[in-house]
């Protein structure tokens, strides 16, 4: 057997070389003669700089503008009118709403609504239970939301706790939004704080839907527990969503509720079911670069709404009817995930480009008014200080 000869002083005689050089060749010319690899690297850098701006516009700028405005310039009103004061806070919290919708819209995000029109309940008292599928669900609720009269400015969050310790979370406690534990062993404890935040502020502040998620947690986080639920219980199994807790909506009702001596109570509560296309869930750093699973960036929201009823003070009767409407959804987004459309005419959502542009500007000059106001004196002061005390 002969051994062919490679000369090693000359690399062009390898074979492998050869192909390795062509290679090179051909990738060198396509950078020169297409720009195409060139663009895309352009474009997702400067998606990674508007995923960037939003991220600090909305976990930063416009928290600290909107807690300084509610603290220094709001809350004063108290001395003259609360009725005053709640109209300037409901004011300031859909500013923040829009805010938010501007986010989404930043991600292509375009929302469809089907069912039930909760536009007619808008202004009404309410318990808005949703299924939980990613952190985008936010996004998508509040675009839903923003062009439903007063809604907006009204609406109470039942938040996990996670975020309570954040520039988000003292803004979400400024407006009381009620943040919630996880655990069996804190339920008692936290609902029966959740009951006094209900009884100290629902009416007092005059808000309107409660919102919250009722699973608990995004539906690929408990897929499995649901599971082990629905079967220890001897429930019907579900594919697509997990049976909700109770705790949280009959505390609800129990507290703000119909009843015959309680005047302007909550009197409807809306199953909100959300779809995803083919149900791909969009990761929340993904969709802020545009990397939405099949570029597909329309999220479908079906809507049924029932009056509250006073049965269901009692957490069995309200438990057995929640998880009848939860198996009711379950097969809904059966259906859509086949389909790709709930059964209804679709009304599709607007938020106009002219208003994103606003509130950025908005919240940029409300953020900088109080940089020069008094952070940036109360920065300079601490400074000067620090520095007399270390020298």
């Amino acid at each position: 057997m002969i051994t062919p000869h490679v000369d090693v002083t000359n690399p062009e005689g390898d074979p492998t070389s050869q192909i390795i050089s062509r290679k090179m060749t051909v990738t060198k010319n396509r950078s020169l003669d297409d720009p195409l690899g060139s663009s895309m690297d352009l474009k997702k850098m400067m998606a990674m700089v508007g995923a960037f701006y939003w991220l600090v516009m909305t976990a930063l700028v416009v928290p600290v503008a909107c807690v300084a405005t509610c603290v220094l310039c709001i809350t004063p009103l108290l001395l003259v009118s609360r009725t005053l004061f709640n109209r300037w806070e409901h004011r300031l919290c859909r500013m923040v709403n829009d805010h938010w919708v501007s986010a989404g819209q930043y991600t292509g995000v375009k929302v469809v609504e089907y069912g039930n029109d909760i536009a007619k309940i808008s202004d009404k008292r309410c318990l808005f239970l949703s299924n939980h599928l990613g952190l985008v669900d936010h996004f998508i609720l509040m675009t839903a939301m923003h062009n439903k009269h007063t809604l907006t400015g009204r609406y109470l969050w039942v938040i996990y706790n996670i975020w309570k310790y954040t520039p988000l979370g003292l803004m979400w406690t400024a407006h009381g939004n009620f943040f919630i534990n996880g655990g069996a062993s804190k339920r008692t404890s936290v609902l029966n704080t959740f009951r006094k935040h209900l009884r100290k502020y629902y009416w007092e502040q005059d808000y309107g839907f409660v919102v919250m998620y009722p699973e608990g947690s995004r539906f690929f986080l408990i897929k499995d527990s649901g599971a082990r639920f629905a079967e220890k219980n001897g429930l019907k199994p579900l594919k697509h969503c997990a049976y909700p807790r109770t705790g949280a909506a009959h505390t609800v009702l129990s507290e703000c509720g119909p009843k015959e001596d309680r005047e302007d109570p909550i009197e409807y509560i809306v199953d909100c079911t959300l779809g995803y296309p083919k149900g791909e869930v969009v990761d929340l750093g993904k969709a802020m670069t545009g990397e939405w699973p099949s570029d597909n960036t329309t999220v479908a929201i079906h809507y049924r709404i029932y009056r509250t009823d006073a049965s269901m003070a009692d957490e069995k009767v309200l438990q057995k009817w929640l998880y009848e409407r939860y198996e009711e959804k379950d097969q809904l987004l059966d259906d859509f995930y086949k389909s790709g459309q709930f059964e209804s005419i679709p009304r599709h959502v607007y938020f106009p480009f002219s208003r994103a542009i606003m509130v950025q500007f908005f919240w940029m000059a409300l953020f900088y008014g109080h940089y020069l106001l008094w952070m940036k004196p109360v920065t300079v002061f601490g400074y000067r200080v620090f520095m007399n005390l270390l020298f």
